[in-house]
């Protein structure tokens, strides 16, 4: 399951790290350094769903948060 946010209060952040002889990085979706921190501390609870077969990229979801961005400023 995944969750898609047009907040724009939240950032990409990359963690490092070292495994089987090479280094990796992990980008984490949070709203602070912080909250990205404590969100790697959590994937210690997450579970296996399955591997990813493919992505599709969201036609116009740039429009989409333009219009919510719109709209926030309105109310």
């Amino acid at each position: 399951m995944a969750f898609v946010s047009f907040d724009n209060d939240f950032r990409r952040y990359l963690f490092e790290y070292r495994h089987d002889g090479a280094q990796w990085g992990i980008e984490i979706v949070a709203s602070s350094p912080d909250d990205a921190r404590e969100r790697l501390k959590a994937i210690s609870w997450a579970n296996y769903k399955g591997e990813v077969a493919a992505t599709i990229p969201v036609p116009g979801s740039r429009l989409l948060e333009r219009i919510q961005t719109f709209l926030r400023r309105r109310g």
